[in-house]
């Protein structure tokens, strides 16, 4: 790719990320990015086939990192419940738990989970949480059932009963993404968030 075309390129992701934080993407108008750029619509269309094309190039960088992250967080589960423990699945100081998923994984591109958190209706993410809060609670569901299998008490909950309690956590953990927190302001938040659910969700995974 020419070396024009590269810094244009940059420069309308740098436009598109501004328009649709500040729009949201239903509101966000391709002609507007390329205005801000100092483009013809037409040349902003040989970048993007559509806006649905833009956004969505904004926001797969940050959901390969969460699947990722995700995926160590299972790992290190079952490892724990193997150990019979579980004390740092919930300390936040472990780098493991969901306030490092926060810090750690979407506070290295705070603007583009905030794009997911509150500006994706409209698009094929906007049920991105909902879905999240879903496979997080059948992955609960089946967490449990495991430890009984291997001797470990846990609490009789519900499924609906799980996935509200699940809901009402995310919405709790994602409040420094969705009003623009600073990673530091979020550190001292989150810890607050993880001291007051803490006991409950060790009550739930080892009685």
């Amino acid at each position: 790719m020419p070396r024009d075309k590269t810094e244009a390129h940059e420069k309308i992701v740098k436009a598109a990320m501004h328009e649709f934080l500040t729009k949201g993407f239903e509101q966000a108008s391709m002609k507007s990015v390329a205005d801000e750029v100092g483009m013809t619509s037409a040349g902003l269309y040989r970048h993007f086939k559509d806006k649905q094309d833009m956004f969505a190039e904004l926001v797969k960088p940050g959901i390969a990192l969460l699947d990722e992250w995700y995926e160590k967080h299972k790992e290190f589960s079952y490892r724990e419940m193997d150990k019979e423990s579980f004390r740092a699945m919930w300390d936040i100081s472990s780098g493991i738990n969901d306030g490092a998923l926060i810090l750690d994984v979407m506070y290295q591109m705070p603007e583009v989970f905030r794009l997911i958190v509150c500006c994706s209706a409209g698009t094929p993410y906007e049920n991105y949480i909902h879905d999240m809060v879903e496979s997080a609670t059948d992955e609960m569901m089946t967490f449990l059932a495991a430890c009984r299998k291997n001797g470990i008490k846990t609490y009789d909950i519900k499924r609906d009963e799980m996935h509200m309690l699940i809901s009402a956590y995310m919405s709790a953990l994602l409040q420094p993404i969705e009003h623009g927190y600073s990673k530091e302001d979020a550190k001292g938040y989150l810890k607050t968030m993880m001291d007051f659910f803490t006991p409950g969700w060790r009550m739930i995974t080892a009685l």
